[in-house]
C-alpha cells in the first residue's frame, strides 16, 4: 500500500518525502498519449491542405491576366501569353531539375556524416554509460536525422512547387497580385512548418514508445536515463538541419 501511494499523483508532498528512493509518481498516460497522435496528425493533414490550396494555382499566366489586356493582345495578333507560360514551365522545370540534383548530392553526404557520427556516438557513450545506452542513442540520433531529412526534403519540394505560382499570382496588377503572391508563398511556407511539427512529434513519439520498455519507467532514474538516450533524436535532427541551412544557403545564391 505505501509503494501505491508513492505512484499515485494525487498522494501529498508531505508523504510523498517518505517514499523509497527512484519512486516516480506515475498517472495516466491514455489522455496524454491521444493529444499527441491526434495533434501530430492535425498537423500532416493540415499541411496537405494548404498544399491542395497551393497545387490549385495553375502554371498559366492567361488565367491572372485582366480582360484589357488580353484584348490587347489578340488585337494585335501576338502569342505573347503562349510564351509566357512556355519560359514559366521552362523555368520552373530546370529549378525543380536543380534542386533534385542538389538534394541528393548533399543526402549522400549527410547519409556519410551520420552514419559516421553513430559509430562515434556508440565509442563515447559506451565508455561512459554502457554499450546499451551507447546504441539507443546512436538509434535516437539516426531516426533524428532521418526526419530531419524528410522534413528539408518536404520543404526543397514546395518551396519549388510554390514559386512558379507566386509568379502566376503576381502577374495581377497591384494590389491584387500582391495579395495573391503573398497567399500562395504563406500556404507554402505553412506545408513545411505543420508538415515538420506533426512528423517531428509522431516520430519523436514513436521513438520513445519503442525504448520505453528496455528501462524502468517507473522510477525516475529509469525515466532520466530514456531521455539521455532520446536526445540524440535533437541531435541528429539538428546536425542534418545545419547541413540544409549551410548548403542550401550555398546552393540558392549559386
Amino acid at each position: 500500500q505505501t509503494r501505491a501511494r508513492c505512484h499515485d499523483p494525487a498522494t501529498p508532498t508531505a508523504f510523498m518525502a517518505s517514499c523509497p528512493a527512484g519512486a516516480l509518481p506515475v498517472g495516466p498516460t491514455i489522455g496524454a498519449e491521444s493529444l499527441i497522435i491526434i495533434t501530430g496528425l492535425i498537423g500532416i493533414f493540415f499541411a496537405l491542405f494548404l498544399h491542395r490550396r497551393v497545387a490549385a494555382v495553375r502554371l498559366d499566366v492567361a488565367q491572372e491576366e485582366d480582360e484589357t489586356m488580353m484584348m490587347s493582345v489578340k488585337e494585335a495578333g501576338q502569342n505573347q501569353t503562349f510564351e509566357q507560360n512556355e519560359r514559366l514551365r521552362e523555368l520552373y522545370a530546370a529549378i525543380s531539375n536543380g534542386a533534385n540534383s542538389f538534394l541528393f548530392s548533399e543526402y549522400k553526404l549527410c547519409t556519410v556524416f551520420v552514419v559516421f557520427l553513430a559509430g562515434v556516438i556508440v565509442g563515447l557513450v559506451s565508455w561512459s554509460s554502457g554499450r546499451e545506452t551507447a546504441i539507443f542513442t546512436a538509434t535516437s540520433f539516426v531516426v533524428g536525422a532521418l526526419t530531419s531529412m524528410l522534413s528539408g526534403y518536404i520543404g526543397m519540394r514546395v518551396a519549388v512547387f510554390s514559386n512558379a505560382r507566386c509568379t502566376v499570382g503576381a502577374v495581377k496588377p497591384a494590389p491584387h497580385g500582391w495579395t495573391e503572391s503573398f497567399n500562395t508563398a504563406f500556404r507554402a511556407g505553412g506545408v513545411m512548418g505543420f508538415s515538420l511539427c506533426g512528423l517531428a512529434l509522431l516520430c519523436l513519439y514513436a521513438l520513445v514508445v519503442f525504448l520505453a520498455p528496455s528501462f524502468s519507467w517507473g522510477t525516475t532514474a529509469g525515466a532520466m536515463k530514456l531521455f539521455d538516450c532520446i536526445a540524440g533524436f535533437g541531435l541528429g535532427g539538428s546536425a542534418v538541419a545545419m547541413f540544409g541551412r549551410v548548403g542550401g544557403g550555398i546552393y540558392t545564391k549559386a
